[in-house]
């Protein structure tokens, strides 16, 4: 495509617009399918499914980080894109034999025999992934965010139906083992066949070591990126009862897929357009600074109302026996906006060239979020989940300095920007609290559409009161990119 700034802006505003239809679809799906599974399945085994997943899931994503990212920074050549496959897919294997042999070890940690089959089951993703991730990556750099959206909804789909006749035949842990399998599975077929891809021939020892060298960085950032977001838990496990982790990570699902809806679609988009950027550092800047004016003000607005209304979002989808996990997904919601923010970090520095900064900076924030899980998990789920959200302040901090490294000029103007969002949402999360006490025992659903519609009111109000130029400008920019009009 073109990288002119109306072809660039163009490309990347109507990716992000087919980004936000396909997961909002996909998570809606996904949500009726795991609520209709956590109303026959327990929380104990929910607790045992978070820990199996978090280890398994750390041990796929690692393996295969670094390969879309080379295929996406180097777009159309063959023999990157063989060496990124062969490259993770040796380092695929390879982890998944650690995890078939230390499954009992695990299983025995933590008192849960159950955990060896269930982990020496999923460890076949980690190999299945390798599949997804070169189709992936060329559709990307070629902004065909549709067909990505639409195979990552194919297999949300073919996964919940798969899972639900265990579920309802007394099978949960069955149930959600072979529904990660068979999305996995879905997603590489078709992402494949669309992008028109099939593993080449294995490549020299130097391409494989190229390989490795720059995914070497992104692999380690990765990993301690998952421990920050989700792998957490695998700590959090240590430290509490299985059902009490089950109501946690039901909780903290929730928030990573408020994320999902508010800033995925967007953060699928930064690595092409930080690439089509990166040796203009005016440019650099000033897309930087447009995508976080908007994304901003979305993810904030969105954690806003989900964290006004957590009561009836919680025990409508799921039902009343995840109670628990209310004041949780309340409380955590108000990290979501930093862990969205400090996202940005890594496509910016990668397209920079920068990786070892990914590591670094990757390495600090999740040393602070492993503290605040360990120390507070013992005292209760409203400490853990406070713990976690006051440590966001860390993560801003981080976001500070890598932003002054990958754009190598001062970010005022850009942490300038949160300043709006971030009263818009305290007052919004006030107001709410406030009238929901002065109308006390509301059914669920009248609660809903009260607290969400008076913190979106209040959010709304309170942007266009103090800044309402800037939402003017706002809106014309993402107006003007998505028709691709050139700004007079």
């Amino acid at each position: 495509m073109s990288l002119a700034p109306g072809g660039l802006a163009r490309g990347a505003a109507r990716g992000v617009v087919w980004n936000f239809a396909t997961v909002l679809a996909e998570r809606s799906f996904g949500f009726i399918i795991l609520g209709l599974l956590l109303r026959v399945i327990p929380a104990s085994v929910v607790g045992l499914i978070a820990i199996a997943s978090a280890i398994s899931d750390l041990a796929r994503i690692v393996a295969n980080s670094g390969a879309a990212e080379q295929v996406q920074a180097s777009p159309g050549d063959r023999n990157v894109e063989d060496g990124a496959f062969w490259s993770q897919f040796l380092a695929s294997l390879l982890f998944m034999l650690v995890l078939y042999f230390a499954a009992p070890g695990i299983a025995a940690l933590y008192h849960q025999p159950v955990l060896t089959l269930v982990l020496r089951i999923m460890g076949l993703n980690v190999v299945m992934t390798c599949f997804v991730l070169v189709p992936g990556a060329r559709l990307a750099s070629q902004f065909r965010f549709k067909v990505l959206g639409l195979m990552s909804l194919g297999s949300t789909i073919i996964g919940g139906l798969v899972a639900l006749p265990f579920a309802y035949t007394g099978h949960g842990v069955e149930a959600m083992m072979y529904q990660r399998m068979a999305g996995v599975g879905f997603y590489a077929i078709g992402g494949s066949i669309a992008a028109g891809w099939l593993p080449g021939r294995p490549p020299s020892f130097a391409t494989l070591r190229e390989s490795f060298r720059f995914s070497l960085p992104l692999m380690e950032a990765t990993f301690v990126d998952y421990i920050s977001i989700t792998g957490y838990v695998m700590l959090v496990g240590l430290r509490m009862p299985v059902a009490a982790l089950g109501e946690f990570r039901i909780a903290q699902r929730l928030a990573e897929v408020l994320q999902e809806i508010a800033f995925t679609p967007a953060r699928k988009v930064f690595m092409p357009v930080f690439v089509a950027v990166r040796h203009d550092k005016a440019r650099r800047f000033e897309t930087t600074r447009q995508m976080l004016d908007v994304l901003s003000m979305v993810i904030f607005f969105v954690c806003a109302v989900c964290g006004a209304a957590a009561k009836p979002i919680v025990l409508l989808m799921f039902g009343h026996k995840w109670q628990a996990a209310v004041p949780v997904f309340a409380i955590i919601t108000l990290m979501a906006p930093a862990a969205a923010l400090y996202s940005v970090i890594n496509p910016l520095l990668t397209a920079a060239g920068r990786t070892r900064l990914v590591s670094i900076y990757a390495w600090a924030n999740v040393a602070t979020i492993a503290a605040a899980a360990w120390f507070a998990a013992p005292y209760g789920l409203r400490a853990l989940a406070w713990a976690l959200a006051g440590r966001g302040v860390t993560a801003v901090v981080l976001f500070m300095f890598a932003m002054r490294q990958g754009l190598e000029r001062p970010v005022t103007p850009i942490l300038r920007l949160l300043l709006l969002p971030c009263l818009a949402l305290l007052a919004a999360r006030l107001a709410a609290w406030l009238v929901l006490r002065a109308l006390p025992g509301l059914e669920l659903i009248p609660e809903f559409f009260v607290a969400s519609g008076v913190s979106a009111g209040v959010f709304a109000g309170v942007a266009l009161a103090v800044a309402p130029r800037r939402i003017a400008e706002m809106v014309t920019r993402l107006h003007r990119a998505l028709l691709g009009i050139q700004p007079a």
